[in-house]
């Protein structure tokens, strides 16, 4: 994406290996003896990361719990964590640390704190494989999550029971540890487990696994990480074997929904959760360009059990549905829904799955293109003049969004904290829409849906999300 500025957008993306980290030579040379390396992304108000070593990126956007694995040579080497920011900055977030590599040892190089905290460090751990017993089950445990440690208080119990025992807690945990240690190996037989978290000498439990099938001669790191995705519990579960990386929720950690009414031509309409059109609504006379919930802020959402959820729309008071779906929700499953379209055509759901988690070096910001009356329309964020936003204009600045087709998003785009005027335009440069002036603040998530303007003011409008102040301009 281009921009007035060299607007700073960035998109998170997936692990990329890259640079001279693995331990190759020239054809003339003999192998070196090579180790191995795993990578953790563990903070999770940071951006994705560079992993430097040596001054050559091994590691190219590690994102918030995903692993890489790397083989060098065996040796010393300077290794470096760069966050990105938006933009083409860095900012090294730890290091340089002078590690070394030794033969016959694996090791693991976590990042963890907090960037907010300014507590961002490494975890290193070396690991000689070494057990007892070829089909057991082999685990190592850190403590990455600072939620975790506030929430408690301090330090944590935790219970590893087979799924058969029951809901009562031991007498005593497997283990108690604070964040930024860790314990084993341990190693269990194979079974269904139970992995329970509680503040220390406390029975009061904050985190629940449900069952776990941990199957015979599996190897697993497990790092207790902030949970950022929804619920109450403030710690997750990350599960890493090899370089795939599994997050575990609190079993009771539930699934959320909010809607929007984006069907300019509709009326108002009821909303029907889990109950048959015509039964009693969980919202009647939605009006268009109003939310359910009525207060849209990030976190907010109308809470649903796992399994299938039933959500039918029909004009208020009637039985007909415009829209009738069955979805099936998975723990911790956050889902955005436009009712979308126009009655001369088709009304239409239009999803979107919602991401949460707040990054201390940047604004979250996603759009939603849902006005059916503009099939494609450019999308510009341009920094508001210091004159004030009736003189900050388009000029020369290249959509931060082109061509952006109706019913798709944006995704989470990266923006450097700042005030913005967001201008929306047809393919061939008219003004749909203007903006007042829009904070965007490090730390926040902020969502905007575009929408028709029943007003003659403008053609389009946005229903504002998240950290906005939820309002219908």
């Amino acid at each position: 994406m281009t921009s007035k500025y060299a607007l700073p957008l960035v998109v998170a993306g997936s692990i990329v290996l890259a640079g001279c980290f693995d331990g190759s030579s020239s054809s003339s040379d003999p192998a070196p003896i090579t180790t191995q390396v795993r990578v953790i992304h563990g903070v999770s108000d940071a951006p994705a990361v560079n992993v430097g070593i040596d001054g050559d990126v091994a590691v190219a956007g590690a994102d918030f719990k995903q692993a890489a694995i790397l083989n060098p040579a065996v040796g010393s080497y300077s290794v470096t964590v760069d966050g990105l920011l938006p933009g083409s900055e860095t900012v090294t977030v730890i290091g340089p640390a002078d590690l070394t590599f030794e033969e016959g040892i694996k090791y693991d190089i976590i990042a963890s704190g907090s960037v907010g905290a300014d507590t961002v460090a490494p975890i290193v751990l070396s690991d000689n494989g070494e057990r007892s017993d070829p089909g057991s089950v082999r685990l190592r445990v850190a403590h990455l999550s600072p939620d975790a440690q506030q929430a408690a208080g301090g330090a944590v119990d935790v219970y590893l029971t087979p799924a058969s025992a029951g809901d009562a807690l031991p007498a005593d945990p497997n283990f108690s540890f604070s964040f930024g240690e860790n314990v084993g190996p341990l190693e269990v037989g194979a079974d269904t487990y139970r992995i329970r978290v509680t503040p220390e000498n406390s029975d009061v439990v904050v985190y629940d696994s449900g069952d776990v099938p941990l199957a015979s001669g599996a190897d697993l790191l497990v790092g207790a990480i902030d949970n950022a995705v929804f619920g109450d519990s403030p710690v997750s579960l990350l599960v890493i074997d090899g370089s795939e990386a599994l997050e575990l929720l609190d079993a009771n950690t539930g699934a959320g929904l909010r809607a929007a009414h984006n069907s300019s031509d509709a009326g108002d309409v009821d909303v029907y959760l889990n109950t048959e059109p015509g039964g009693t609504p969980a919202v009647t006379a939605l009006a268009f360009g109003e939310t359910v919930p009525a207060v849209a802020s990030t976190g907010s959402y109308v809470g649903l059990e796992v399994g299938e959820n039933r959500l039918a729309i029909t004009a208020t008071g009637g039985t007909d549905a415009v829209i009738d779906e069955t979805i099936d929700f998975a723990n911790g499953q956050l889902l955005t829904i436009l009712a979308a379209g126009s009655t001369s055509t088709a009304i239409e759901p239009l999803v979107f799955p919602d991401d949460n988690r707040r990054i201390a070096t940047a604004a979250k910001l996603r759009v939603i293109h849902g006005a059916v009356e503009a099939p494609l329309v450019n999308v510009y964020l341009v920094p508001t003049a210091d004159t004030g936003v009736v003189d900050t204009v388009i000029g020369n600045a290249e959509p931060a969004l082109p061509a952006f087709e109706y019913g798709n998003s944006s995704g989470y785009l990266q923006v450097a904290a700042d005030e913005y005027v967001v201008f929306v335009t047809d393919p061939d440069g008219n003004e749909l829409f203007k903006s007042g002036s829009l904070t965007l603040e490090a730390g926040g998530v902020y969502g905007a849906v575009a929408r028709a303007n029943l007003d003659a003011a403008s053609v389009a409008t946005v229903t504002l999300l998240d950290d906005f102040i939820p309002q219908s301009n």
